[in-house]
């Protein structure tokens, strides 16, 4: 056990915070959108129209790309976790290789889906 494996360790446990923050922030800022569009579509005393589905539905899907991006980097990070923990001893260190699984996968599926679904529709109330 060296001080440059601890280094390691510690580094790429930080690193592995700092995306998984990043991974829930853009769940939280996903919320603020929707809130958003939702008190516009209540404050309106028109009926919106297909440009705040298009305009939504465009926020999901950067989103969701952003959250598939993040846990990507984060898988790579745990491998390196991983192999920096078993040198210190630290076995228990879980694998997040499978990401299908994992909640964050399906979370990010379902919000890059409603992104799709809203952009759709949003299109089609401009085309009647």
């Amino acid at each position: 056990m060296s001080e440059q494996d601890i280094e390691v360790y510690r580094q790429r446990y930080e690193t592995f915070r700092h995306f998984d923050r990043l991974r829930w922030q853009m769940l939280q800022l996903l919320i603020a959108v929707v809130s958003a569009a939702g008190l516009v579509s209540r404050a309106s005393s028109q009926p919106v129209g297909g440009w705040l589905w298009v305009m939504v539905g465009l926020a999901c899907l950067i989103i969701a790309f952003v959250m598939f991006r993040v846990s990507s980097g984060m898988r790579g990070n745990n491998v390196a976790l991983m192999k920096a923990g078993a040198r210190l001893g630290d076995e228990d260190i879980p694998d997040l290789q499978n990401g299908v699984k994992s909640f964050s996968f399906w979370l990010t599926v379902v919000v890059g889906s409603a992104g799709c679904i809203s952009i759709l529709y949003g299109l089609a109330t401009f085309c009647p």
